[in-house]
């Protein structure tokens, strides 16, 4: 009998343990955190929209560096760290998927509020 009620226990016991996240990556130093590297990514993409619609993102921008350098320059990061956290990122793909989730939502927030101007400069 008492094996009836022990055996339950320990695979329950050994379940929990199993499904535990016993390994929180640690994150190398020179690559930025998930905060930051949404951030990063949400001006990349921007970046890259006006780029595709020929538009300028910095009213200042004189030509003197390319719009990446603008981002660069604004995150306090190079290029090559940039290719480094992104290479980190893209070897852990759930945390680039979270982080591109909220990429996204920014990119979402930044679209309305341009809409919202845009709708208020039709009026």
């Amino acid at each position: 009998m008492k094996i009836k009620l022990v055996l339950p226990l320990i695979i329950l016991c050994l379940f929990s343990v199993s499904c535990r996240d016993n390994k929180k990556l640690k994150i190398p130093s020179g690559v930025l955190s998930p905060d930051s590297m949404v951030d990063v990514l949400t001006d990349v993409h921007l970046v890259q929209a006006s780029q595709r619609m020929e538009f300028v993102i910095d009213s200042a921008d004189t030509g003197s560096y390319t719009s990446f350098d603008y981002v660069w320059k604004k995150h306090r990061i190079t290029e090559e760290e940039y290719n480094k956290c992104l290479d980190f990122y893209s070897h852990n793909p759930k945390i680039l998927d979270s982080i591109y989730e909220r990429v996204l939502n920014n990119l979402n927030k930044e679209k309305a509020e341009l809409q919202g101007k845009k709708l208020l400069i039709k009026k």
